[in-house]
């Protein structure tokens, strides 16, 4: 008959422990038909099994409900009021050590657990002493300057301005009759004027450094002109000016000031070295004295008080320049473009309410110095 730990399957053996001297007992009186845990006595059929009822574990768990097995607290129903506290019975007296009842949370209502709402600010406290109202600022009379700029910021350079370049026209005319070198000697003034105009036009006062760079630009261009063969007069020019602007670039580069005010020097520097190198082009040009006349004549009828429109002085200085260019026996397009260029440097030196010094500076050379490589343009390009 097979124990419990033998089973039915019979396979397997308990290993034996050392016996010990087996102390006495009370006999027990056997017990008949007992079979350990239901198991059949070795050699018996053993009765089908079930797999699934061998394997379970544990019993099948009844199916529940999420909603309420997972609420941990009851919905909180607003009401709107606050409940009215109920008298709480009385609670014996707690030991001396007993642990310090926890403090609310700040911010809420214990019965509600809803959030409070924030009282009103206090009252500011009096001033000991009555402040002293502001006192308005006093208007701010303009200036007299900012008081006379009305009106059109264009003012016209006038007839005086006109005369001196009539003059001037005369000199470069005379140079050139002598020679290249009379005629540079004249050319030059014209460029240092025109240099200390076009910086005072734009603003920019005292800028002796950039106007004596300017001009130098200007001296250094007639140089290689006149070094120059024939041929390669103008290649001379734009290696000159290429060379400054070069250096124009550099110094305002690594100058120590504003990004802005950097970049403005910039231009206006730049420029007046093309301006006023653009005046050794004179020097190039074969029709020297009819071009400079033409400069003259436009220069003058525009700034003549004619009686009429005020378009009327322009006009007929354009159509002299073209006549006189015509009687001299000149290219035909020498008159034209001579006059033209007169014409846009004298209302370029007018913009932007130009003082008396600008009218004597830019006023006077301007006319000269935008017509100067034009009259260069008619006598070689398009001649």
């Amino acid at each position: 008959m097979n124990d419990a730990n033998n089973g039915g399957y019979g396979g397997w053996q308990q290993p034996q422990q050392p016996q010990h001297p087996q102390q006495p007992q009370h006999p027990q009186a056997p017990q008949q038909g007992y079979q350990p845990y239901d198991y059949p006595m070795y050699g018996q059929a053993q009765p089908p099994m079930d797999d699934a009822a061998a394997t379970t574990l544990l019993p099948p768990v009844p199916p529940m409900d999420d909603a309420e097995a997972t609420t941990l607290l009851p919905p909180v129903v607003d009401s709107g009021t606050m409940p009215i506290a109920q008298p709480q019975p009385h609670q014996p007296p707690q030991p001396r050590h007993a642990a310090p009842a926890q403090a609310p949370v700040p911010g809420f209502d214990p019965p509600t657990m809803t959030l409070k709402r924030p009282d009103a600010p206090a009252a500011p406290a009096a001033a000991p002493y009555a402040a002293v109202p502001a006192q308005p600022a006093p208007p701010v009379a303009p200036s007299p300057a900012s008081a006379s700029r009305t009106g059109s910021p264009i003012i016209d350079p006038g007839l005086q301005p006109a005369l001196i370049t009539a003059g001037v026209a005369a000199l470069l005319a005379g140079g050139a009759a002598l020679g290249q070198v009379a005629l540079a000697l004249v050319v030059a003034p014209l460029q240092l004027l025109t240099a200390a105009g076009w910086f005072r036009l734009n603003g920019m006062w005292p800028a002796r450094q950039g106007i004596a760079l300017a001009a130098l630009a200007g001296f250094t261009a007639d140089a290689a002109v006149l070094l120059a063969d024939s041929g390669s007069g103008i290649a001379a020019v734009v290696g000159a000016l290429g060379g400054f602007f070069l250096l124009v670039l550099v110094l305002q580069t690594f100058r120590p000031s504003d990004p802005k005010e950097r970049f403005y020097a910039l231009t206006v520097l730049g420029s007046a070295t093309v301006v006023t190198a653009l005046c050794t082009t004179l020097l190039l040009a074969d029709w020297v004295p009819a071009g400079v006349g033409a400069v003259a004549l436009a220069t003058l009828l525009a700034a003549a008080p004619l009686p009429g429109p005020k378009q009327l002085g322009p006009v007929l200085g354009l159509v002299a320049a073209v006549l006189l260019g015509l009687l001299v026996g000149a290219p035909l397009a020498l008159g034209a473009l001579a006059g033209v260029g007169a014409l846009v440097g004298r209302r370029v030196a007018a913009y932007d309410f130009p003082s008396r010094f600008v009218h004597m500076t830019a006023g006077v050379a301007l006319p000269l110095a935008v017509a100067a490589p034009l009259i260069w343009m008619a006598t070689d390009l398009l001649a």
